[in-house]
């Protein structure tokens, strides 16, 4: 049987570290960033300015609990 995928969410990260959710057009903290992670929400995170995708950098696994 195949696993239902997580929903995804795509934040920016801008300069100074500002996360912008693409989906919401809203600024989050990284408070909300794992509360999304909670909620069952895949997280995806890209710099803007280099285009590098740093999820783990900016929230690493097992960090919601």
């Amino acid at each position: 049987m195949p696993r239902k995928r997580r929903p995804r969410r795509l934040i920016n990260r801008y300069a100074q570290s500002r996360l912008y959710d693409v989906e919401t057009g809203t600024y989050v903290s990284l408070a909300r960033l794992k509360e999304l992670r909670c909620e069952g929400y895949e997280i995806v995170v890209r710099e803007v300015e280099t285009g590098r995708f740093v999820t783990e950098d900016v929230l690493p696994p097992g960090l919601d609990a």
